[in-house]
C-alpha cells in the first residue's frame, strides 16, 4: 500500500485546506494510506465536516506564530510567506527542520503532497517523491534565484540572503544538502499548478499553465426562484461583525446562507434568530448549495470565487489580505463582481447586498464568462496531480 502525506503548514490560505481534503479522499478511494500533517487540524475538521479519511498530526508551528503577525508588514509573496514560517529566524527554523524531519519518519511516506509548505518543499524531496501543488498566489513562479512579489513597493519581512542563509544552516545541522539558491526551496519538487487561469496573479510570469480544476466543472445555470445570497465569511475579517449585522437584517425578502470560519457562538445565535438566515456548519456543503444562490458573497478566496464563475453567478468582494485584493484585482475586469472594503458601515453593507440582487449586469458578465469557460474546457487537474506523485490510475 502507497504511503501517503499531506502536509500543510501554519498560516496556509483556507481553500487549500479543503482542496487537501479533495485529494485526500481521491487517494484513499485508490487504496492509498493517507495521513495528514496541518498546521491547522481544527480548521482540516471543520471544513471536512466529518472526521478525516486517514491519520491527523499537527504540523510544526514556529514559535510565537499568532503574535508575530501583529508586529510585522503584511505578508506579500512566497518569500514572505517564508519567513512567516521560521526562515527569518536560524535557531527556530532548525528546530522546526528536525521536528518536521521527526514527523515524516514516523510516517515513512512514499509521496509527499505539500500545500503552502515551504519547509516540507525544502525536506520532502530528499526523503521521497514530493508535489508542490497551489494556485495562483499559493505556488509562486521562479523568477531566477527567488520569488516575485504581489507589490513592488511594499517592504519584505526578511531578505532574501538571511532566508537563504538560514535554510542552508537547518538544512547543514539536519544532514541534508544546502540549496544553491532561494528558489531551490520549491525548484526540486514536482510542481503542479490548478485552477482557472485568469484568477492568478502571476499569469504572464509562468512557464507552465494551469493543470485544470479541481473539485468542480463549469455548469452555468440561470438564477430561479426567490432572491437568495450565499456568504462565505471568515473571522479574521476586520468588520466581520458589520457584515454580519448587514446579512441579519438588510436584504428584505432574500434567504440568507451563511457559513463563518471560525466564527463566535454569539454570531452564530444572533444569525439563527432571523427567520431568514440559515447557518451552515460546513462550508463544503453551503458550496454545493451555492448554485440555488442569486448572488456569492465573500472576502476573494480562489476556491469561492472559481466555484461562483463556474455557476455564473455575480459575487461580492470584500478582501482584506493582499491576496485576496490580488485576486480581485485579476478578476475585476470581468465584470461580475462588486468590491467593497471590509470598513464600511451596517447600512452601506445592507444597501450593497440588495443592489447586488437586483442588478442584472453582474449576472450576464457572470454568465457569459461561465460560458466563455465551458468552451475553453479546461480538464480536470486530478489526474495531472495523481500522476505528479506517480499514482495514476491505471
Amino acid at each position: 500500500m502507497t504511503r501517503v502525506l499531506i502536509a500543510g503548514e501554519f498560516g496556509a490560505p483556507p481553500e487549500l485546506l479543503r482542496d487537501a481534503l479533495s485529494i485526500g479522499r481521491a487517494l484513499a478511494d485508490r487504496d492509498c494510506d493517507v495521513s495528514y500533517a496541518i498546521g491547522d487540524p481544527v480548521s482540516l475538521v471543520d471544513f471536512a465536516g466529518a472526521w478525516v479519511p486517514g491519520d491527523l498530526l499537527q504540523a510544526p508551528l514556529p514559535r510565537d506564530a499568532l503574535q508575530r503577525a501583529a508586529k510585522r508588514p503584511p505578508v506579500d509573496g512566497f518569500a514572505d510567506a517564508m519567513a512567516t514560517n521560521g526562515f527569518d529566524d536560524s535557531k527556530g527554523l532548525m528546530t522546526l527542520v528536525d521536528v518536521w524531519m521527526r514527523l515524516i519518519d514516523s510516517v515513512k511516506p512514499d509521496v509527499i503532497y505539500a500545500f503552502g509548505a515551504p519547509i516540507v518543499w525544502m525536506l520532502g524531496p530528499s526523503v521521497a517523491r514530493t508535489v508542490a501543488l497551489g494556485h495562483g498566489c499559493c505556488l509562486p513562479p521562479i523568477l531566477g534565484d527567488s520569488f516575485p512579489r504581489l507589490s513592488a513597493d511594499s517592504t519584505p519581512i526578511a531578505s532574501d540572503e538571511t532566508l537563504l542563509a538560514n535554510a542552508n544552516a537547518a538544512l547543514v545541522r539536519a544532514g541534508r544538502a544546502e540549496l544553491g539558491a532561494l528558489s531551490d526551496v520549491l525548484g526540486r519538487c514536482h510542481q503542479v499548478l490548478y485552477g482557472v487561469p485568469a484568477f492568478d496573479p502571476y499569469l504572464k510570469l509562468r512557464r507552465t499553465g494551469s493543470a485544470g480544476l479541481l473539485g468542480g466543472a463549469v455548469a452555468p445555470s440561470p438564477v430561479e426562484g426567490a432572491p437568495a445570497l450565499a456568504a462565505f465569511l471568515d473571522v479574521a475579517c476586520p468588520g466581520v461583525e458589520t457584515m454580519v449585522l448587514a446579512l441579519a437584517g438588510g436584504v428584505p425578502g432574500a434567504a440568507v446562507d451563511v457559513f463563518v470560519h471560525g466564527g463566535t457562538t454569539g454570531m452564530r445565535r444572533f444569525l439563527e434568530q432571523h427567520p431568514k438566515a440559515t447557518v451552515w456548519d460546513e462550508h463544503a456543503a453551503l458550496l454545493e448549495h451555492a448554485r440555488h444562490a442569486s448572488a456569492i458573497i465573500h472576502h476573494g478566496e480562489h476556491d469561492v470565487a472559481q466555484r461562483a464563475l463556474l455557476l455564473g453567478r455575480p459575487q461580492l468582494h470584500v478582501p482584506w489580505t493582499r491576496e485576496q485584493k490580488a485576486l480581485n484585482a485579476s478578476t475585476s475586469r470581468m465584470g461580475f463582481q462588486w468590491t467593497r472594503t471590509p470598513n464600511v458601515s451596517v447600512d452601506e453593507f445592507a444597501s450593497t447586498f440588495r443592489a447586488i440582487v437586483k442588478d442584472g449586469a453582474p449576472l450576464a458578465a457572470a454568465q457569459r464568462q461561465a460560458r466563455q469557460l465551458a468552451k475553453d474546457a479546461l480538464p480536470d487537474a486530478l489526474p495531472a496531480i495523481l500522476e505528479a506523485g506517480g499514482l495514476a490510475a491505471a
